[in-house]
């Protein structure tokens, strides 16, 4: 691989890593508001909820592809 790839792919890889851990940390610190909602809106806290695991499970994953990338390279 040359190194213009190889650069292409840690940046890339490193703004994918801090937009999910950004919408993550987002969620995280608003979901102490979104509790406050009236119970017709149980359904959106339960989806708020499903997205906020999500998105931290990705922001976890990409942690660990850009840490092993650096430790490979």
């Amino acid at each position: 691989m040359t190194t213009t790839a190889w650069m292409l792919n840690t940046v890339g890889l490193l703004a994918t890593t801090i937009a999910a851990l950004i919408m993550f940390l987002h969620l995280h610190r608003t979901s102490r508001v979104a509790a406050s909602l009236p119970a017709a809106c149980a359904p959106l806290l339960k989806d708020r909820r499903m997205l906020m695991i999500t998105m931290g499970l990705m922001a976890a994953w990409f942690v660990v592809q850009y840490v092993a990338l650096l430790f490979t390279s």
